[in-house]
């Protein structure tokens, strides 16, 4: 960036970068629009079919008492609750059977299973999902997270939003609980991510063959989840919701990635080292182990996000030492990016009921995205298994 030649260069490359933000911008507007979050309703669909709630849990004492407390608090009219207890070690079946002895006659119906062994070729989850699918009486079943917290309104609005749009698979995303500093800074970037390289609006379109789903919250109709397979028809696959998902839309169901922020919330990760773990096992399989792929986001991130910075502080200090290869269009250009960055990721991180403020910390968040993406192609390379709740997946 000393180089006088270089200078014409740089400042043309910040341009670009500077286009894209613009797009950026005009990207969130638009997302704004076009995604809007699911607002709670309350009235009750004339005919409101059953729906069976299902939670796969393993060795999740830390959650499921807070997720049974609210999902067992729905206003929907007809639904039940299954708990799959998948050979959890710690105190999850104590509090389990907390639950199960202590639900007064009326209440919601709750059923608790345990899993004692998995099965050659299946994972935990997987064969955590089918067993529950097996119990379930509804004419829907809802596949939710343990770690997830439900809004009363919950059941009720995205039954609404499924009848409403015709949807055979719905999925959510959720309000992400940061709480610690690497949350903050990771976990918000990360969605937004995600939201950027997977478009809702190509994802909901039935011609599109891009695909997306989470699975804290996916309601499917049971006729559609059988036909498909169920979760039989992916017992193998780590990432499992996006690999049902493309079953459904496959076979010609209609699917919706659709924004439910206000139904309910979730807490990923809590350190540092389980967001890394976290998001490697998710970008792994999300890019179907595929090394230029992640190359090419590791690309964008160094590209888009970090030379603005970099351009910035260098041109500081060639300012601050007298250098004559001080290049004034390169530091007013780079800084007018960064602030762009930051305002940009300020409003991104208020859509998504994050702290705003965070955003400013783009580069150290872009920094760590880089750093999980390396750590992922790694465990490509070296063909390590992925690890997640004691469990390794190849």
């Amino acid at each position: 960036m000393a180089i006088p030649f270089f200078n014409p260069i740089l400042t043309i490359l910040l341009t670009i970068i500077g286009l894209e933000w613009t797009r950026r911008i005009l990207w969130v507007i638009r997302y704004a629009k076009t995604n809007p979050p699911l607002l709670p309703v309350t009235s009750i669909p004339a005919s409101a079919p059953k729906i069976s709630v299902i939670i796969p849990a393993r060795n999740e004492e830390k959650n499921i008492g807070n997720c049974l407390a609210h999902i067992l608090k729905q206003s929907y009219p007809d639904y039940e609750v299954i708990v799959v207890d998948d050979r959890s070690t710690d105190r999850t079946p104590e509090i389990l059977h907390k639950f199960e002895t202590h639900k007064a006659a009326g209440e919601t119906p709750l059923r608790i299973v345990r899993i004692e062994k998995l099965p050659p070729g299946w994972t935990g989850k997987n064969y955590a999902m089918f067993a529950g699918s097996r119990l379930a009486a509804g004419n829907w079943i809802l596949f939710t997270d343990a770690d997830t917290t439900h809004r009363p309104e919950s059941l009720l609005t995205a039954m609404h939003a499924a009848l409403g749009r015709k949807v055979d698979f719905l999925t959510l995303a959720p309000e992400t609980e940061s709480k610690s500093f690497w949350e903050k800074t990771i976990q918000p970037l990360a969605s937004g991510s995600l939201a950027i390289w997977f478009s809702p609006e190509k994802i909901n379109d039935p011609k599109s063959g891009l695909v997306l789903a989470n699975g804290q919250f996916i309601l499917v109709r049971k006729a559609c989840y059988e036909k498909v397979g169920g979760n039989e028809s992916v017992k193998n696959e780590v990432v499992e919701d996006v690999a049902l998902a493309k079953r459904v839309k496959a076979a010609d169901y209609k699917v919706a990635f659709l924004n439910g922020i206000h139904l309910y919330s979730t807490r990923m990760y809590r350190s540092l080292k389980e967001i890394k773990t976290g998001w490697k096992r998710i970008l792994v399989y999300l890019f179907n182990k595929s090394i230029p792929a992640m190359l090419h986001k590791i690309f964008l991130f160094l590209f888009f996000s970090l030379l603005p910075y970099a351009a910035l502080i260098v041109e500081t200090a060639l300012k601050i030492s007298g250098s004559v290869h001080f290049s004034p269009a390169v530091f007013y250009l780079s800084l007018s990016l960064c602030i762009l960055i930051s305002v940009v990721r300020f409003i991104g991180n208020k859509m998504v009921k994050s702290n705003p403020w965070y955003g400013l910390l783009h580069p150290l968040g872009s920094l760590l995205m880089v750093w999980i993406l390396l750590c992922a192609i790694g465990r490509v390379i070296m063909k390590k298994p992925s690890e997640w709740r004691g469990q390794h997946h190849a």
